[in-house]
């Protein structure tokens, strides 16, 4: 029994208005302004999380006080773990929007110039198309087609990234592209191809047919002697702009035959792209700048996948299976570039899901978009989930979540941190990059990885891998080598702060546990870990390295250029979890009230 409604959301809303019924007609300015809310709560969160400011009074509104200005924003849930919720912060002149409140901290921060207008811009961006999705989903509650949970959880980020500026910023990418390209507004389209000389093909393939043949076959065209390779519709307009492009046109030595075959569904990552009848799904390039990056495959991010298959595939994938079963990887197995032309290259990614297997982006059971249009109060999809649990075992909610988030950790967060105590290998495991399996009785069953591009392998024990794998020059051609501190800096925030903690933040500020219990069982469980030092920090530490979204925003930064250590900036935070212990005789923290 999964008591879930595949993660459709319901079609009424617990914001007033959100959705049109027969006395309360509405508009898309009522949505906007659903939408901008949550554009300005997450912007407050992060300046909250990045300032390391400290809770008001009990009763009290929060006071920022930025120098020119002091806002004052009514507090609903104030959360260890930074999931607050939080009111309308208003200035001197009154209520603030996206876009003024995204002004006055990005100021605050240190932006200026156009660094500080484009911060703006995508603030107002961001919050627009939160609106539009909240209101094409008031208006469509369910598929009108078929899909499978996979691909309905990879459809329901609304709102996006909590802790995020601008989590649905995509400049250049107008309504009607948003309309066929978003996986919000369940946007589909058929591939573009282009034919390509065959020495000008790069490729690699860990998954049997070689990924020029593999492509030919996805493709559904006549072949012949030369090289197909997809693009997304977008980026294949794109690429006929550029001048080497079309120079390799007008030479002959490459094609482009436009647009082929069956469509494709986007997944959350907007460029990965997902057909529920194929064994893989496809990572495309795309030159939007999606939250910070234009998100073009790099060719070191191509071996890298491959590489990464080859690993966990051989007697290191043996050994996590022995000791993890219920952990796996969604690997890049296989490649396909063109040399002399970035942005037309493709990575082919394992799709091993049947059709009726409930297997749910992490980010998607969390999203808070879904309170704007659900009709049972639940903020996000765990809440409904467990609730709906509840109900079918007839036990209170507090002790289901306990038990779920127990599973969770099992299934996801204790393999990824074994992976880095015993190898030294380090994975980018944020709540998109994650996915659990739930089995028959809805409880985490597997936990998965994805995303060629989060792989590390730490500097001291590079030697011990490569003689473990028997991999030589293992890490140096795909660029996965980095410095002990980056990796610990790294996993910490990606496992222990975005996905764990944003977890407890997300049951917290759903009423359905306190997070002190949960923070408190998550210690006990990780506990067995300790000796390896990102565990201890994680368990003891009284403050933690978090990446700061909005800091990193503000600098202008995009989070794919340059060195791995400089490409995000980074804070100090207190950390929640810090000394908190289970009473073993009662189950309560210590510290807590009798």
């Amino acid at each position: 029994m999964i008591p879930t409604s595949q993660l459709s959301p319901p079609d009424a809303p617990t914001v007033p208005g959100a959705v049109p019924t027969p006395d309360r007609p509405a508009d898309a300015t009522t949505f906007q302004r659903a939408g901008n809310r949550l554009a300005t709560e997450a912007l407050l969160r992060c300046w909250i999380r990045e300032r390391r400011v400290q809770p008001p009074a009990e009763g009290e509104p929060l006071v920022i006080d930025l120098g020119g200005s002091v806002l004052r924003i009514p507090v609903e849930y104030w959360s260890p773990a930074g999931m607050h919720r939080l009111g309308t912060a208003a200035g001197p002149l009154g209520p603030l929007s996206p876009g003024g409140l995204a002004r006055l901290l990005g100021e605050s921060a240190g932006a200026s110039g156009q660094g500080l207008e484009q911060l703006v811009q995508r603030a107002v961006e961001s919050a627009e198309r939160v609106g539009a999705h909240l209101e094409a989903r008031a208006a469509s509650p369910a598929p009108t087609e078929p899909v499978t949970p996979f691909l309905v959880a990879e459809q329901g980020l609304l709102a996006g990234h909590p802790l995020h500026p601008t989590p649905k910023s995509r400049d250049a990418l107008s309504a009607t592209e948003a309309a066929r390209y978003s996986p919000e507004l369940r946007g589909s389209f058929p591939l573009h191809w282009f034919a390509v000389a065959p020495d000008l093909a790069a490729h690699d393939s860990e998954l049997g047919p070689t990924t020029p043949d593999l492509a030919t076959f996805l493709s559904g065209l006549t072949p012949d002697d030369r090289v197909l390779v997809p693009a997304h519709p977008w980026q294949a307009n794109a690429l006929l702009r550029r001048d080497n492009v079309r120079e390799l046109i007008a030479s002959g030595r490459l094609e482009h035959l436009g647009e082929a075959g069956p469509a494709w569904y986007p997944t959350s990552s907007l460029r990965t792209v997902y057909r529920p009848d194929q064994p893989v799904m496809l990572k495309l390039s795309l030159a939007l700048r999606i939250t910070n990056s234009r998100r073009e495959n790099l060719r070191k991010e191509l071996l890298r996948g491959v590489e990464a298959h080859r690993l966990l595939s051989g007697r290191l994938g043996m050994q996590l299976l022995t000791a993890h079963p219920g952990f796996r990887a969604l690997t890049d197995a296989g490649y396909l570039a063109v040399d002399g032309v970035p942005g037309l290259d493709v990575s082919f990614r394992h799709s091993p899901f049947r059709p009726r297997d409930h297997v749910f982006c992490l980010a998607a059971l969390t999203d808070l978009g879904r309170g704007a249009v659900a009709a049972d109060g639940h903020p996000h999809e765990l809440a409904a989930h467990l609730h709906s649990l509840s109900a079918a075992e007839q036990r209170p909610v507090r002790a289901v979540a306990l038990e779920w988030f127990a599973r969770y950790l099992t299934a996801l967060i204790t393999p990824l941190l074994w992976l880095d105590a015993e190898h030294g290998v380090t994975l980018e495991a944020h709540q998109q990059n994650t996915l659990i399996q739930l089995d028959a009785a809805g409880y985490p069953g597997a936990g998965w990885y994805r995303d060629n591009q989060g792989f590390y392998y730490r500097r001291s024990r590079i030697a011990h891998l490569e003689a473990f794998s028997g991999i030589s020059a293992l890490g140096q051609a795909s660029e996965t080598i980095v410095d002990d501190d980056v990796v610990t800096e790294r996993l910490l925030y990606y496992v222990g702060i975005n996905n764990l903690m944003g977890v407890v933040g997300a049951l917290g500020c759903a009423g359905i546990a306190p997070e002190r219990d949960l923070l408190g069982l998550a210690a006990d469980l990780l506990a067995p870990l300790r000796g390896h030092q990102p565990v201890d920090l994680l368990l003891g530490a009284k403050s933690l390295r978090c990446k700061a979204n909005l800091l990193t925003r503000a600098a202008d930064l995009d989070e794919l250029i340059g060195d791995l250590a400089t490409q995000s900036v980074y804070v100090e935070i207190a950390n929640p979890i810090a000394g908190l212990a289970r009473d073993n005789g009662t189950g309560a923290m210590q510290g807590d009230a009798a």
